[in-house]
């Protein structure tokens, strides 16, 4: 792997805290000039998100929002306001996140009710109308979901009121969460933390029995018992954590991320699993939901799914004047070095920043081919992967890779479109922090874009459909098929 290959795969996805946070108040104008002003100088997809054929349109949507950003005051619609100018640009690797500096909301409240008192209340007042309403489980806590009482000055519809609890820091009768409801079983949430910070989230009743808090928690119904919940399956329960199962004795292996775990923890499940795969006639890879993380993470994968090396673009910088500063000190801290000892021991990599600052650097060829060390040919025969509009970043990078492979065929959805420009970048605004990227994934980006269509399936299928059931039953008659005219 060449130096500047090196360099992008350990930055990936990771922001260097290099830049100093400046104890300032929250201004919403002024955080909005200090992220139009860097975007434009070193987003490195700003040339191709921004053209001579939308500038007119871009300048309108960026007078839009500066306008309203004079006008807003509030904490939280002033990153709503950066957020909306950001969705310009289709890039879910641009974001804000707050700085730190604005403190988090915290808040306590106590409700006295019983769960005796509360099933009272629930007949007597008709509770059974709405389905919201009821107690409810999720892991050590046991809430009973009522209507607000009234006078409340909170912006809420229900409140969740713990009745049990197996946590010593929450006891009965503390608020646990609130919900405002937005339209039918779709809610916004406010959910307080083990703190009792506040984070607010969206929530939506999946079903008369589950209520899912984006991010956070599902919880059940426990009564009014509802006899039509959707029970889940074992794979469906298991849909957040890395493992293998078996399907009919089709290995079925779950990535959820490739962030959480080490590259080790997904090899050692290969290992142990590495006969009966091998034995299989075809493996299915589920990467639904994966939104990215550390392409090493997914390496021990690869030796079952390619046929052959593939063919990778080359990567490049967007080596702007901060950016270059930027990438120096990250690859000096990365290697435990200051900038002049980086400068000194790396000078190669240090002059190769320096001598092409101003412009989008690209080392050596346009492609590279990339040989894994070992690939089972024996089998599996045929790999499945499932994909949906979630899957981004490192997810796409291993659909990319998994392609090029007479063994692969991908069904679902596109993917995220995520992935075609790289390396966070953390822009100081005040009360905020903006995340940009500096990096391109390739030279052609303007030619073959991913971002933001994503990479479309082999197979589509609708999200409405059960796709790993399809796929499994297409798989079969696909290998069928081709058997038939050996």
């Amino acid at each position: 792997m060449s130096p500047l290959l090196k360099l992008v795969c350990s930055f990936s996805l990771i922001c260097f805290s290099m830049l100093p946070l400046k104890a300032q108040d929250c201004n919403c104008e002024e955080s909005f000039n200090i992220a139009l002003e860097a975007y434009e100088k070193n987003y490195s997809l700003f040339m191709y998100k921004v053209t001579d054929e939308n500038r007119d349109l871009y300048d309108a949507h960026t007078d839009l929002m500066l306008e309203k950003a004079k006008k807003t005051e509030d904490f939280d619609e002033c990153k709503i306001l950066l957020e909306q100018w950001l969705d310009f640009f289709r890039d879910g690797h641009t974001y804000i996140v707050n700085s730190g500096q604005q403190s988090k909301e915290s808040y306590s409240e106590e409700i006295q009710i019983t769960e005796k008192q509360f099933k009272r209340e629930y007949q007597e007042k008709s509770y059974e109308l709405n389905t919201i309403l009821g107690i409810w489980k999720n892991g050590g806590y046991t809430v009973a979901i009522m209507p607000s009482p009234q006078p409340s000055n909170r912006e809420r519809d229900y409140v969740a009121v713990i009745i049990e609890s197996s946590n010593p820091d929450w006891k009965k009768g503390e608020v646990k969460f609130e919900l405002r409801n937005v339209f039918g079983t779709s809610y916004k949430v406010n959910y307080l933390m083990g703190d009792h910070s506040v984070e607010k989230r969206n929530g939506e009743q999946t079903d008369f029995g589950m209520l899912e808090i984006e991010g956070l928690s599902e919880w059940v119904k426990l009564w009014p018992q509802v006899e039509n919940v959707k029970k889940r399956s074992d794979l469906e329960m298991k849909m957040d954590q890395f493992h293998i199962s078996y399907i009919d004795e089709i290995p079925y292996l779950r990535l959820p991320d490739f962030y959480s775990v080490p590259a080790s923890y997904v090899d050692s499940l290969m290992k142990a699993h590495h006969d009966r795969i091998l034995a299989a006639d075809f493996m299915i890879v589920d990467l639904r939901g994966n939104g990215g993380g550390n392409d090493g993470t997914y390496s021990p994968v690869l030796p079952y799914v390619l046929s052959g090396p593939v063919i990778l673009p080359a990567n490049g910088f967007w080596l702007s004047e901060d950016n270059t500063e930027y990438l120096i000190n990250g690859m000096a801290a990365y290697n435990g070095l200051s900038v002049e000892e980086y400068a000194e021991q790396e000078k190669k990599e240090y002059e190769m920043f320096i001598n092409n600052k101003g412009t989008a650097y690209f080392k050596g060829d346009s492609t590279w081919t990339f040989t894994p060390d070992t690939i089972y040919r024996e089998g599996p025969d045929k790999v499945i992967i499932l994909t949906d509009e979630e899957v981004g970043s490192s997810g796409e990078t291993f659909v990319y890779r998994a392609n090029q492979s007479d063994k692969v065929v991908v069904y679902g959805q596109n993917t995220a479109g995520v992935v075609d420009g790289f390396n966070g970048f953390p822009l100081d605004l005040g009360c905020f922090t903006a995340v940009f990227p500096t990096s391109f994934r390739a030279p052609d980006l303007e030619e073959n874009p991913i971002d933001p269509y994503g990479i479309a399936p082999d197979v589509y299928v609708d999200e409405k459909v059960d796709v790993l059931a399809y796929a499994i039953d297409h798989m079969k008659h696909l290998i069928k098929n081709e058997n038939s005219k050996e």
